[in-house]
């Protein structure tokens, strides 16, 4: 199986907080013609799909030691390749590297938050300007950022915004279509290729704006 470069920035999506869920890992999940990874950490999630023919699979890797082992192997112009046996071995540039899968318990209704409502008419951002506005904003120690979505603007964490920008660059993507119904929704983000990239993020809310 393949892994596309991207697999590697999908990490910092994941969460290390304990919660009803397991955040703290990547989902693999192939059923035979494409396989996906997704990650949540309960307000944002993001999804890589791409092909993969003959799989069938659910996965649960630990994302601090997936984060090791793609670090330890070194990624390739065709980003990376694994083995999958009960264990997955990743390989690179150098040698492989071994992730153990853990028991996928609870994860959440990724389905149900995945897709914009039937009808909506996404705008095309830049994906190095969304990076760049995410950088500037914690660079200036600001925490949110106000990113604009045909009429609306959505305050979004600057963090989450810059994270979307690189995970789209490492897909190969200049664009990505955004949709959002207005400022207190979640905002859709996706772009189709050879590695589809699917992403929601709440926005932040003021209490004393939204109250």
């Amino acid at each position: 199986m393949n892994f596309p470069k991207a697999i590697a920035a999908l990490i910092k999506w994941a969460d290390d907080y304990p919660s009803r869920y397991q955040l703290d890992c990547i989902r693999l999940r192939a059923n035979g013609r494409n396989v996906y990874a997704e990650a949540c950490d309960g307000t944002r999630l993001c999804r890589l799909t791409w092909d993969c023919a003959g799989e069938e699979l659910d996965y649960r890797l630990p994302r601090k030691a997936l984060a090791r082992a793609l670090r330890s192997v070194g990624v390739t112009p065709d980003g990376y390749h694994a083995s999958l046996n009960g264990d997955v071995t990743v390989y690179g540039k150098k040698s492989g590297a071994t992730v153990k899968p853990e028991e996928l318990e609870r994860w959440p209704d990724t389905e149900r938050v995945l897709y914009p409502e039937p009808g909506s008419d996404p705008i095309l951002l830049s994906v190095r300007e969304l990076r760049d506005l995410g950088r500037a904003a914690i660079k200036a120690g600001e925490t949110g950022v106000f990113v604009k979505v045909d009429e609306v603007s959505a305050k979004l964490n600057a963090k989450y915004v810059r994270d979307l920008g690189e995970t789209a660059i490492q897909c190969g993507y200049d664009n990505l279509a955004a949709v959002t119904k207005d400022k207190k929704s979640a905002v859709h983000f996706w772009a189709e290729g050879d590695v589809r990239l699917e992403t929601v993020i709440m926005p932040m809310l003021d209490p004393k704006e939204y109250a």
